[in-house]
């Protein structure tokens, strides 16, 4: 009987230590607090132009609402997290310093401890000072309001903290989009080439809190949201989607979209007519990607393996420079400047470029790390990160999991790695021309890591 007794104590004991993994945390210690708050930030018709395919483009109405959305970490230690993520093609650096120094100035948050993400939908407004206005010029006016919103949310999400579980899970998803960089003649071209480089990691955090949203599920996904064709409204793509479908599936759940390294690849799908894979280009064909990957989110939530976190919070951000190869000359910015068509998108950056010159040495870049738990690393990366990052940057973490947030806090510039530089084409120069003092060059990869390295060495 002694043994029997003692077996049910050593049984017990092992349930108990194991439960708030098994059980995602439901019968255990809660050891974070999060908070949740979203508004809407879509701009009234002929506010502010499209931004995005480098031609004029004005929204009459929308398809669906853009969004903002904030959520809120606080560890066991008080440390606490934001991130804020936009339905727009990308923050810049002036208006990221802006409201972090808001929010440092009113929560005592740090900048380290702020993350902002863009969707990078191409039916959202310009945003940005420092981009091509042949791409869409920004308002300011427009600017002020969407940060008015912003710091509004964060304001609501931490004075709605509430105890909550974090977990971390991931699949590899692609079936919605594959790289574009097609190969023609030893040239890059534009078209779907699903032999090329593409990042499916798509990682999913489940948050579950004591108060309403009572579930947050945030999913990234690493491809340009630029499936809805030729429409002049308003939205935020599949992302908004995928949000839609596990808000209507999941009860009292918001979905959370982030953006991966998905720099050089789109949605694609095969024409029902030649069976080859296209670009898709209609709000149906949208809607059916994020529902798409709603439904792979979902089935992973159901059956998959998801980590529980441990509430320790740990951030840091680091600063680094990405050296120009051989400037384009003046003769050249000057010849597409002045004789160039002005129905040409270079025409119109070349001459942004003689307007307000970049005399910059050399590209800062920032780094952004994110420690959860012991087990999960995240890299806020600035720029239009091009597929090779993902795999590259988790490879870095030093712990067991890791996951890749790109457009995140800066976005001016696609970030190639050294074959895409080498290689050429839109995503490894040409959009670059006339817009940087140069192109990137092949000391990319060891710039970046340099820079990552330092980021991961100011963590504890």
């Amino acid at each position: 009987m002694r043994n029997v007794s003692l077996l049910a104590t050593v049984l017990i004991m092992l349930v108990s230590l194991l439960c708030p993994v098994v059980c995602g945390g439901e019968a255990g210690e809660r050891p974070w607090s999060v908070g949740y708050a979203e508004a809407d930030i879509t701009p009234a018709p002929g506010q502010v132009q499209m931004r995005g395919f480098g031609r004029e483009r004005y929204a009459k109405g929308a398809l669906s609402p853009l969004l903002t959305q904030v959520v809120a970490l606080r560890d066991q230690d008080n440390h606490t997290g934001v991130v804020i993520t936009a339905d727009i093609a990308g923050f810049e650096r002036v208006m990221t310093e802006a409201i972090r120094r808001a929010i440092t100035q009113k929560h005592d948050i740090p900048a380290k401890n702020i993350m902002l993400a863009a969707s990078h939908t191409h039916w959202g407004p310009a945003a940005q000072f420092h981009a091509t206005f042949a791409a869409g010029g920004p308002n300011v006016w427009y600017m002020g309001f969407m940060e008015d919103k912003i710091l509004a949310n964060v304001d609501a999400a931490i004075k709605n903290l509430s105890p909550a579980t974090i977990e971390y899970g991931w699949i590899d998803f692609r079936g919605i989009g594959c790289n574009r960089r097609l190969p023609v003649d030893g040239r890059i071209t534009w078209g779907p080439y699903q032999e090329g480089s593409f990042d499916g990691h798509t990682p999913i955090l489940r948050i579950k809190r004591d108060q309403s949203p009572g579930q947050l599920v945030v999913v990234g996904h690493a491809c340009h949201p630029t499936s809805s064709g030729q429409i002049e409204k308003w939205s935020p793509d599949y992302p908004g989607a995928m949000r839609d479908y596990l808000a209507d599936q999941l009860p009292d759940t918001k979905g959370v979209f982030i953006q991966g390294c998905g720099g050089d690849a789109k949605v694609v799908h095969k024409d029902p007519e030649t069976g080859k894979l296209v670009f898709s280009a209609d709000p149906e064909r949208s809607q059916q990607a994020g529902e798409k990957l709603a439904r792979a989110t979902l089935a992973h939530l159901e059956k998959g393996p998801m980590i529980l976190l441990g509430g320790q919070l740990a951030c840091s951000l680091a600063t680094g420079q990405l050296s120009y190869g051989e400037r384009w000359s003046k003769e050249e910015i000057e010849k597409q400047a002045y004789t160039g068509s002005k129905k040409s998108y270079y025409t119109w950056v070349a001459r942004q470029f003689l307007a307000l010159p970049n005399c910059s040495q050399s590209f800062r870049y920032d780094v952004q790390v994110w420690k959860l738990g012991n087990r999960l690393t995240i890299f806020g990366m600035e720029g239009e990160v091009c597929s090779p990052w993902g795999p590259m940057l988790r490879s870095m973490a030093r712990t067991e999991q890791a996951m890749v947030i790109g457009y995140a806090n800066n976005v001016d510039a696609y970030i190639p790695d050294k074959r895409i530089v080498r290689e050429g084409g839109y995503e490894g120069g040409d959009a670059q021309k006339f817009f940087l003092p140069g192109p990137f060059t092949e000391n990319i990869d060891s710039e970046i890591k340099s820079i990552t390295t330092k980021a991961l060495e100011a963590i504890k």
